[in-house]
């Protein structure tokens, strides 16, 4: 009998790990909900956020989507009255990333490309914490968040980089990146607090950071005046400074690309001087004094237009040309948009599109589709024709 019931007791435990293993491994779907070109990665992600990290009763708060660790949220519960802080212990980009797609090798190199039947992934583990709020409390809150949406909708208050702070109320969001940002280093704070239970490190940040944080979203920042000769970021292009880069941002990202693509060159080299030393080297080479870093890159001709190929008319045997048009779902075109051949990342191995949404570019005859990027609008899987291409993006808020 004593034997039976170890039996028994094995069986039942082996049946409630496998409940547990059936609920945390998922099956990723490879088609898009709706019929179109939305990316199936991006919208079983959004899925994912939103089952893993929040809660049914979130009124308000905010997601933040890191480049390189674990999302978390920080919300007020309607329901429970409550601040809840939640945080994935893995990345859930990086898991579902990894299930629907897989490292080949392209030309020598280790290339993430599109799998043909994605594979099941498991749902990262997820940390919860929460922590009452007073009425008061809840409507200073309610009112710091409501400032940052309706400031965001006036003016270019929030911008997007690798890591994105989305602020939500009442249906309306707000994205925000900078560390100096007042809101970020507020809701960073009282995550942190929430997550310790430091219940009087939250009254503090909430009673006494309230009016300060609502005075940075609607009191414009004083211009910085630097000195004479002086320039905050300097940008060198094969060793000479450019002087028509306003709008680059602080690391390599679509701005680069598309600048130097409409000039039919591509990104070869990056690279980036913080050091005094190196500050003042480039500084004295361009006759500048150089506050923040200076931003180097090396570029060659760019080898998937139209100009190039034929020069090269060799290359007509390894590639074909596609082109098309790229446009939103109002048939408005999408300019400045970075066009490629899916799973190759390399710098200058795409195009942009051009005012009316157009692109033309050489792509390698292996490759079999096309990604758009354009920040958090992305669309994937096109297939290639020898027929021009209409691509539709949904723009994403």
């Amino acid at each position: 009998m004593r034997t039976l019931r170890i039996i028994l007791t094995a069986f039942f435990s082996l049946v409630v790990l496998s409940m547990t293993a059936q609920h945390k491994l998922i099956r990723v779907n490879s088609e898009p909900e709706d019929g179109q070109t939305t990316s199936p990665l991006l919208s079983f992600f959004d899925k994912e956020m939103k089952r893993l990290l929040m809660p049914q009763g979130a009124s308000f708060g905010v997601e933040c989507i890191p480049s390189f660790s674990p999302e978390w949220t920080l919300t007020y519960d309607s329901v429970a009255h409550s601040l809840v802080y939640k945080i994935a212990e893995k990345s859930v980009w990086h898991s579902i990333y990894r299930a629907m797609n897989e490292l080949e090798k392209i030309d020598g190199k280790n290339t993430w490309v599109p799998r043909k039947q994605p594979k099941d992934y498991t749902a990262p583990d997820v940390k919860t914490y929460s922590m009452p709020v007073s009425a008061d409390q809840m409507q200073m809150l309610r009112a710091i968040w409501t400032t940052a949406v309706g400031m965001a909708e006036d003016r270019e208050v929030f911008i997007l980089d690798g890591t994105k702070w989305e602020y939500f109320v009442d249906g309306k969001r707000a994205k925000s990146h900078s560390e100096k940002n007042v809101l970020v280093k507020f809701t960073n704070e009282l995550a942190k607090a929430v997550g310790m239970g430091d219940a009087s490190r939250k009254d503090s940040l909430i009673g006494n950071e309230f009016q300060n944080v609502v005075a940075g979203l609607t009191i414009a920042p004083q211009p910085e005046v630097l000195e004479p000769g002086t320039v905050r970021k300097l940008i060198i292009a094969n060793g000479k400074p450019l002087t028509d880069a306003n709008g680059f941002v602080g690391d390599l990202g679509q701005d680069e690309l598309v600048y130097f693509n409409h000039r039919q060159q591509s990104i070869r080299r990056v690279a980036f001087y913080r050091e005094e030393q190196d500050k003042q080297r480039f500084g004295e080479q361009c006759g500048v004094k150089v506050k923040d870093m200076v931003t180097e890159y090396i570029t060659e001709p760019d080898q998937h237009c139209d100009a190039y190929v034929d020069e090269h008319p060799e290359m007509k045997q390894t590639h074909r040309r596609v082109e098309g048009y790229l446009l939103d779902n109002d048939g408005k075109p999408w300019a400045d948009t970075w066009v490629y051949v899916e799973g190759d990342s390399r710098m200058g191995s795409g195009t942009a599109t051009d005012s009316a949404g157009h692109f033309a570019f050489w792509v390698p005859r292996k490759g079999k589709t096309l990604a758009a990027n354009c920040g958090i609008n992305w669309v994937g899987n096109i297939k290639i024709t020898d027929s021009p291409l209409t691509i539709r993006m949904a723009r994403l808020h």
